[in-house]
Order: C-alpha cells, then sequence, then structure tokens
C-alpha cells in the first residue's frame, strides 16, 4: 500500500514539474532591457548623425579636390585624384589678371584687419554696455535694456540704407576702413550676451575690492575682465566669422578693389574682365574660409562651454 502511494506521488510530482517547465518563462531584467534599448536608439542616432556629417562635409571634400584641378576638368573628371595641381592657389595668390595684378593676399589682409579691429572693439564696448545694465543702477536702465531688446528683433538688413545715409552723408566715410568698423561695434546681442554673464558673476568679490578703495573702473579692468574670458572668448568667435563674411555692408560701402574684403573679392572673380574657371573660384573659397575654420577647430572645446556659460539669468 505504502508502495503504491508513494508511485501515485512521484507520477504527480513529475506531472507538476512538466507543467510548471512548460508554463514557466523566464523573466527579462528591466535593466537589461533598457540598456538594450539605449544601445540601439544610440546606434540608429549615430548612423543618422553620419549621413549628416557626409553630407555637410560632401560639398567641401569636392571643392577641395575641385581646387587641385586645371582649367574646366572640375566636373568632367568626377572624384578622380589624377592630375592635381597647385596651379589654382598660384594664380590666386600671385595675381590672375593680366591686365591688372589683383592678388587674394590683399584681400585677406583686408579682411583681417576689419576682423580683428572690429572684434577688439566691439567685445570692449559690449562688456562695457552689459556690466552697466547689470551692475550699475541709473535712471532708465530699465528702458534701454528694452531697447536693447527691441534692435535685437530687428533685422540688419532693414537698417542698411538709414546706416549708408549716415555713414556717406554725415561723416564721409565711403571707401574707408573706418565706415567698415564703426557701425559694427555697438551691438545689442552681444552687450545682452555680456549683461547675462554679469548677472552669475558674484557680487561679494567686487564688493571686497571697492572696500578696499579700487574704483568701479578699476574693478571691471583688473578684476570683472580677467575673470571673463569664457563669455568674452565666445563672442569674440562669433563677431570675427560675422565679419569676415560680412558682403552686403562692404558692397555697398566700398567702390575700390585694392580695399575690396575677400567677399566681394569672391564676386569679382565670378564675373567681368575678371572671370576666372571654376577651379580657381572654388581654390579662392577654400583659402577664404581655411581662417575660420582653424578658429573654430582651435578654440572648439573652449566656444562650446562658453557659450553655455553665458546662461539667460535676469531675463
Amino acid at each position: 500500500m505504502n508502495l503504491s502511494n508513494t508511485k501515485v506521488d512521484n507520477d504527480q510530482l513529475n506531472n507538476v514539474q512538466q507543467l510548471t517547465k512548460k508554463s514557466y518563462k523566464p523573466k527579462i531584467n528591466p535593466h537589461k532591457k533598457s540598456k538594450i534599448i539605449y544601445q540601439t536608439v544610440t546606434i540608429i542616432f549615430t548612423l543618422i548623425a553620419i549621413i549628416f556629417a557626409i553630407l555637410t562635409l560632401y560639398p567641401f571634400i569636392f571643392s577641395v579636390i575641385a581646387s587641385l584641378r586645371k582649367g574646366l576638368d572640375v566636373y568632367s573628371s568626377g572624384w578622380s585624384f589624377s592630375d592635381l595641381t597647385l596651379y589654382s592657389y598660384k594664380k590666386i595668390i600671385f595675381g590672375f589678371s593680366d591686365e591688372e595684378s589683383v592678388k587674394l593676399t590683399t584681400w585677406l589682409l583686408n579682411t583681417a584687419f576689419v576682423s580683428i579691429v572690429t572684434t577688439l572693439l566691439t567685445l570692449l564696448v559690449s562688456a562695457l554696455g552689459g556690466y552697466a545694465l547689470a551692475r550699475i543702477e541709473f535712471p532708465g536702465k530699465k528702458t534701454w535694456f528694452a531697447l536693447i531688446l527691441g534692435v535685437m528683433m530687428i533685422p540688419g538688413q532693414i537698417t542698411l540704407i538709414p546706416k549708408y545715409i549716415m555713414i556717406a552723408n554725415f561723416f564721409g566715410w565711403t571707401n574707408s576702413y573706418t565706415g567698415l568698423i564703426v557701425p559694427f561695434i555697438f551691438s545689442a546681442y552681444f552687450t545682452f550676451m555680456m549683461r547675462q554673464f554679469f548677472l552669475s558673476f558674484p557680487k561679494e568679490v567686487e564688493e571686497a575690492a571697492i572696500l578696499d578703495g579700487m574704483s568701479r573702473m578699476g574693478v571691471f579692468f583688473n578684476m570683472v575682465l580677467p575673470l571673463s574670458k569664457a563669455p568674452m572668448l565666445a563672442a569674440g568667435i562669433l563677431i570675427f566669422m560675422g565679419s569676415w563674411g560680412s558682403y552686403l555692408w562692404p558692397k555697398i560701402l566700398i567702390s575700390k578693389m585694392p580695399m575690396y574684403l575677400i567677399s566681394q573679392g569672391m564676386t569679382v572673380m565670378m564675373g567681368g574682365r575678371y572671370t576666372s574657371t571654376p577651379s580657381v573660384q572654388m581654390a579662392t573659397a577654400i583659402v577664404s574660409t581655411l581662417p575660420l575654420i582653424l578658429l573654430f577647430v582651435i578654440f572648439q572645446k573652449h566656444f562650446m562651454g562658453s557659450i553655455a556659460k553665458t546662461g539667460t539669468k535676469g531675463v
């Protein structure tokens, strides 16, 4: 009797184990599942980023290859790397016109001078204005700040004609680098940008310096400005890039070819008696953008961090 009962119990136990094995499904670890999803999404976004990078770099790479060809072989040779030459670069550097020696180096030096001076003066004026709006109490402070915000919303193209009338008729600065520089050293955007940084600057440092007998201007130049490298660097890069690539204002104000900026020089090479081959045009475009590319590559990490540090406090 006991043996039969034991046999029945064993049979029941085996049946239960078989049913348990069939019905049991291993549970997936939620952390492992989320990790798989994260890796999948990362791969998808990486592939999308690679595609966009290829689409972005394609025109630049094509321009580099085209600039190393001679004559009209830019489009017919495709992506072939044969018969590459520096002929176009020699031509734009040492003069591409038999009638008049027009050199790219002259335009580059003109552009560098205007861009550097504009950048330095704009940084100084914007820093002073931003510091005044952030730290100094004066009548009409809120009104001035509201005007700055309003000016930021007006497209620059709308003010070109009034600006030209003022510069040409009242000051007589046509065909003058002064006319290219002065109108742009008063920037509403960069004044606002510097104000946002100075609002986050610790007041205790300034108050301690003032108690020690330092003047407000002394505090600004000796303490605040040296500690403002991050926003100054970010603003400086943006100002330099904007000035370097400026075209409409120099086109209106400058008519003498030796005073041309690089943006005007490139249009000269594409029309009129100085019409050049596509390879020369490509070489000019590459040379004119190299300073900006090098500037961004050198200061890329500082630039990204500087933008983040400016903040939006006190808007």
